[in-house]
């Protein structure tokens, strides 16, 4: 008997950007660093992380590099058309991180740990069992 791999696929608020994703994630985070909150326009990013081949990513886009406070860098890859970001990439690793929230599945994984827990929102309740670090480790 074979084992049938999950396919979930996340959306710009438009639908014109979407990567779909192959398998579960490896990693499920929230950061609550200052960059994460501005760019998702809430409190934190909520995050899933894939192995590269494991994903495909369809659509016109736009990338906006930034540099966090290891000096390294970030891009998050947008839709022009609505802005919402999808797809983030980084410097330290060949994986690719989902915006949980652009999947719009409520029984997606719980976040297994928070970055930058001391920036949070001091009423965020966080996931019960989650690891908290006041950084970002390897960023």
């Amino acid at each position: 008997m074979s084992e049938t791999i999950k396919t979930r696929v996340a959306a710009c608020g438009c639908g014109q950007l979407s990567a779909e994703v192959r398998g579960e994630p490896v990693d499920v985070y929230l950061c609550s660093c200052t960059d994460c909150q501005r760019l998702s326009g809430s409190s934190y990013s909520y995050q899933a992380i894939f192995p590269a081949d494991a994903v495909t990513v369809k659509g016109e886009r736009k990338v906006w590099r930034h540099h966090g406070d290891s000096g390294r860098w970030l891009d998050n890859v947008f839709c022009p058309n609505c802005g919402n970001t999808v797809v983030c990439l980084g410097e330290v690793g060949p994986e690719i991180g989902i915006c949980v929230g652009a999947f719009a599945d409520s029984d997606f994984p719980k976040p297994q740990r928070v970055y930058w827990a001391l920036r949070r929102h001091r009423w965020l309740r966080l996931p019960e069992g989650a690891e908290l670090f006041d950084t970002q480790p390897g960023l």
